[in-house]
Order: structure tokens, then C-alpha cells, then sequence
């Protein structure tokens, strides 16, 4: 086979030759390009890869920092709840009694439970309570460092635009037990 070759190549003149050389040289640039630009291509494309996941890491590594503070909170949170023994009827008594606010109806509602948190919780009725007195009320309940928060509340300004009626519901967390309690 390598004898016809190069008796096929002979036979060609040397015009035919220059051009079959020219041809073929033709032929290898344009390969060696393509491989170059599709080499070059799939090394920009890793380099952007790279980049990219080298910004993740990054912003994985500030995460994992928010994620230990926030841990650390919810530990504290989690022993200041096993530790916290509130009772809501009572907060609420006291508040009212230190703030000196009418409170026309007090109905309990059937607690949530999340995990091994119980948030009870209590529905107020305030009647013809002027504006301050509801704030300070309510700062009163919230204000305590206790896991005691105002749910939602509605306020109504009465016929007279002097005072206001509340409704609010008043929740409490507690940490259940391990005797279910």
C-alpha cells in the first residue's frame, strides 16, 4: 500500500503536488484549530465552573457562620425555655393590675403545638381603653423577657373617638415536659 501511495504521488505533476500539499497543510491547520478552539473552549468553561463554585464555597463558609450564631440563640432560647415557667393567667393579671386597664372578657383558646413547644394561648376583650393605656399594656406583656407575645390584635375606635375597643390574643410558649406535661 505504501509503494501505490508514493507511486500514485509520482505519477501527480508538480502543480498536482503543490497543490495536494497545500490542501493538506490546509487540512491539518484547520484541524489543529479546531482542536485548539474547542480545547480552549472546555478549559474556559472549567475555569467558569471553578469561579462559580469557589463563590459558593465562599458564601457557604458566611453561612456556616450565621447558621452557628443562630444555633447558639437557639440553644440559649431552648434552656431559657426548660428553665422558664410562665404562666400566662398570671402575666397577664399582673400586667393588667400594674397597668390599671379594664378587661372585659378573658376566653382561652386550644394551644398549638410545634415540635415540643405548646403555645397557649388567650383571647382579650378590652372595652372603651384609651390608646396609652393599650400600649403600655401591651409592652408590659411583651416586655418581660419571657416567651410571652401578642398573636394578633384588632382595635376599634368606639362611637364617642375617645377610646377603643381591644381584641387581642395573648400566646405563651412553653417547652413540654418529658412527662407529656
Amino acid at each position: 500500500m505504501k509503494e501505490k501511495l508514493i507511486e500514485a504521488l509520482n505519477n501527480f505533476s508538480e502543480r498536482e503536488r503543490v497543490i495536494l500539499v497545500g490542501f493538506l497543510s490546509f487540512v491539518m491547520i484547520f484541524i489543529f484549530v479546531a482542536i485548539w478552539f474547542f480545547m480552549s473552549s472546555s478549559i474556559e468553561d472549567k475555569k467558569n465552573t471553578i469561579v462559580e463554585q469557589e463563590k459558593m464555597i465562599q458564601e457557604m463558609v458566611s453561612k456556616k457562620e450565621l447558621f452557628k450564631k443562630a444555633q447558639a440563640q437557639n440553644t440559649q432560647m431552648q434552656d431559657s425555655m426548660d428553665s422558664s415557667n410562665v404562666n400566662l393567667n398570671s402575666d397577664i393579671s399582673t400586667v393588667k393590675e400594674s397597668v390599671g386597664i379594664p378587661i372585659s372578657s378573658i376566653k382561652e383558646i386550644k394551644p398549638r403545638k410545634k415540635g415540643d413547644i405548646n403555645i397557649e394561648r388567650v383571647e382579650l376583650n378590652l372595652r372603651e381603653v384609651s390608646l396609652d393605656q393599650t400600649l403600655t399594656f401591651l409592652y408590659g406583656l411583651e416586655n418581660k423577657g419571657r416567651y410571652v407575645f401578642v398573636d394578633s390584635i384588632t382595635i376599634k375606635k368606639r362611637f364617642n373617638k375617645q377610646n377603643y375597643d381591644v381584641s387581642l390574643v395573648v400566646a405563651a410558649m412553653k417547652k413540654e415536659s418529658a412527662n407529656g406535661n
